[in-house]
């Protein structure tokens, strides 16, 4: 599908979504179709390896994370707590982090990802938003990095002055896409990007994060889900030591 062009002319802008083995599908792809159908941005996939998501789709990186082009948006998806945990100790993944957000004009996360750039030491002194369930484990960083971790449940956090950004859960990477390209480029590019992508979400249940779903359904979730909070909190304990 072709990219709606706005009147104004712009120089390309370069999101780099790096990935990492058990990321999440959606994470990257809600962003890279938002990115590839918004004019003046590109998005390129970032990894050493083939990677296989969390959902067993198996992806082919444009480029490795030592040799791309210079990188202006840094967008890190999350993944399942295996995936995430390994990348929050992967040295060659957490230089490049440091590295491209230190050259980055924005740099940010959705999902889990946030836990990888607090691995990174990305998060320090900033607001900082994350899956509904791992809201309370990201808190545990909350002294230690001055972190604010708010207690509802955000589909983005973008701090202009600082210019980084978090998102919630999955889908999310959506909604902070395009709140991306309408900080970047305007209103008006984001509203040709979210008519050529055709986004108007109107589900036909009603339960995205606890303060919709029903209470039943929340704690059915956050039970089968208990294993993968406690490897969370494990790997998130490791930065406080």
């Amino acid at each position: 599908m072709s990219k709606i062009k706005n009147s104004k002319k712009a120089q390309t802008i370069i999101v780099g979504i790096p990935l990492y083995q058990d990321c999440t599908l959606m994470d990257f792809a809600g962003a890279a179709q938002v990115f590839g159908s918004a004019e003046g941005f590109k998005p390129i996939l970032l990894a050493n390896e083939v990677i296989t998501t969390t959902e067993g789709v198996i992806v082919q990186p444009n480029y490795p994370l030592s040799k791309h082009p210079k990188i202006d948006v840094l967008f890190v998806p999350g993944g399942g707590s295996d995936g995430v945990s390994a990348a929050m100790q992967d040295k060659a993944m957490l230089r490049f982090l440091k590295r491209t957000a230190k050259n980055a004009t924005w740099y940010g996360s959705v999902c889990t990802g946030a836990f990888v750039l607090a691995a990174a030491d990305l998060l320090y002194d900033t607001e900082a938003t994350t899956y509904w369930s791992q809201l309370s484990t990201l808190r545990l960083l909350e002294d230690k990095m001055k972190l604010i971790v708010p207690e509802d449940y955000p589909r983005f956090i973008i701090n202009k002055k600082k210019k980084t950004f978090t998102g919630g859960g999955i889908s999310s990477s959506v909604d902070l896409s395009l709140e991306l390209v309408r900080t970047i480029h305007g209103k008006r590019q984001a509203e040709l990007t979210q008519l050529n992508i055709q986004y108007q979400p109107d589900p036909s249940t009603n339960a995205g994060d606890p303060s919709h779903a029903p209470k039943g359904v929340t704690a059915q979730t956050r039970k089968a889900q208990a294993g993968f909070t406690a490897a969370m909190v494990k790997a998130t304990e490791r930065l406080l030591i």
